[in-house]
């Protein structure tokens, strides 16, 4: 298994990336989409062959996520390392930029908006 190295970006650079990731991320879910329209009735094979398909559709998606140095997080959830080692940028589809972060060790629901306001976390002004 091939290791993946995260890279580090600055809000700037993650946001650079955005076109990519959801261009990547939208041509997966619009896959995924057709996918789920599938039915064969009560033998139900096709929809057995869909579901595989809509994993390996979802591997690929997380692989390339992986490959421009992001970390896929959940379906179509996308973090980035920043420069700092505790704290990521955190992006999921429909949002046009970065507007959310979190803690390294927190998930998804615990991100919190990004603001051009003095820095709400304490012990980091």
């Amino acid at each position: 298994m091939k290791l993946h190295r995260f890279r580090i970006f600055t809000l700037q650079q993650a946001n650079a990336l955005l076109p990519t990731v959801s261009a990547l991320t939208e041509r997966t879910r619009g896959q995924i989409e057709q996918l789920q329209l599938i039915d064969d009735g009560p033998g139900q094979s096709a929809q057995k062959r869909a579901d595989h398909d809509a994993r390996e559709l979802l591997e690929r998606w997380a692989h390339a996520i992986l490959a421009l140095g992001a970390q896929p997080k959940g379906v179509f959830t996308v973090d980035f390392r920043t420069p700092d080692p505790n704290v990521l940028w955190c992006w999921a589809p429909n949002e046009p930029e970065i507007c959310h972060r979190h803690f390294a060790w927190e998930s998804f629901s615990d991100r919190i908006t990004l603001t051009r306001e003095p820095d709400p976390w304490p012990g980091r002004n």
